[in-house]
């Protein structure tokens, strides 16, 4: 009898134990998930930056560079695209990628027009532009971290059995090439 009292009180603190660390293992993955939420937020604000600015460029380019209609039109479908409702974030990224190709484009014209050389609100657009492309890529990287962090501590004993039955999944993360050309996802 006196057995079953001792095998009981020690069944009864295995539960409790595993109770708790259940408890403290979601609760940690709640908190990744969430750092991996907000630093996708920090993304957006850069994006949102961005597009923001694309309405004063087109407005003071066209006026300087009316043979680069195409361009300017491409920056303004580019715009679109970004704050259409249907374009997934990792579209989002792949989108404004292109939009930084063709901002480049843009500015290259300055070389070629004395008058956007000498635009003082050219000059400002193109530097905030430039400087949210930082912004957004160093974003970027805080995300990845952020995901592989996230990702590590899902794939984790024992954090790997709550994860599962929570229905925690792995996150892609998004790589920007240091040559700059398209932005491709990888996992």
């Amino acid at each position: 009898m006196h057995h079953l009292t001792v095998f009981g009180a020690i069944l009864g603190i295995l539960i409790i134990i595993a109770l708790v660390s259940w408890i403290i293992g979601y609760n940690a993955l709640i908190k990744y998930l969430n750092w991996v939420e907000e630093a996708w937020a920090q993304i957006e604000v850069q994006l949102k930056r961005r597009i923001d600015i694309i309405p004063d460029l087109i407005d003071t380019a066209q006026q300087r560079v009316k043979h680069e209609q195409h361009t300017l039109e491409r920056i303004v479908e580019l715009r679109s695209e970004l704050t259409s409702p249907q374009t997934s974030k990792f579209e989002q990224i792949e989108t404004n990628e292109q939009l930084t190709q063709t901002l480049h484009s843009l500015f290259a014209l300055k070389d070629e027009n004395n008058e956007l050389e000498q635009d003082k609100d050219f000059l400002s657009l193109e530097k905030s532009l430039k400087d949210s492309d930082i912004k957004l890529k160093k974003a970027i990287k805080v995300y990845n971290n952020t995901v592989q962090k996230y990702n590590n501590k899902i794939q984790s004993i024992p954090a790997n059995f709550v994860a599962n039955i929570h229905s925690f999944k792995v996150r892609d993360t998004v790589d920007i090439p240091q040559n700059e050309n398209d932005v491709k996802l990888s996992s």
